[in-house]
């Protein structure tokens, strides 16, 4: 069964001078791609993205490709993994969904999805809350 997170998505169109919001609910599911906009004039880095990086190949063979199932437990169980934020170069990309999480921290539940790079050792956690509410992903 996949794993579907729905999440709420603001859009502020403009018609003339009137600015109405709308909201939708928006399904994401593993497979699907998201895309990580370009980052804001002046910017380096994004804010709610990090990009990790293992020096070690991981099982992929304990990861359910259909349902992200594996992806977080054989990806993260190794010392050797760099992190940082994730840099703007990395922006203007699709990249596909590995992986969809939510976990519950002071009360609040983070949705996080794990994403694909062209690099096999490579991941992109992105918390999916705070990057539509920057603006920094489009579904």
């Amino acid at each position: 069964m996949k794993k579907i997170i729905y999440l709420l998505a603001f859009l502020f169109p403009v018609l003339g001078l009137a600015q109405t919001e709308k909201t939708i609910a928006v399904a994401l599911e593993v497979g699907s791609y998201i895309k990580v906009n370009t980052c804001k004039k002046g910017a380096a880095e994004f804010q709610s993205m990090d990009v990790y990086a293992r020096t070690n190949p991981y099982n992929k063979a304990n990861v359910d490709s259909l349902t992200g199932e594996g992806l977080l437990d054989e990806f993260f169980n190794d010392k050797s993994i760099d992190a940082k934020r994730l840099p703007c170069v990395m922006g203007g990309k699709k990249y596909k969904i590995g992986a969809l999480q939510e976990f519950e921290k002071d009360g609040e539940t983070k949705r996080v999805a794990l994403l694909y790079t062209a690099y096999p050792l490579t991941l992109i956690w992105v918390e999916l809350d705070k990057a539509l509410e920057l603006g920094e992903i489009s579904l």
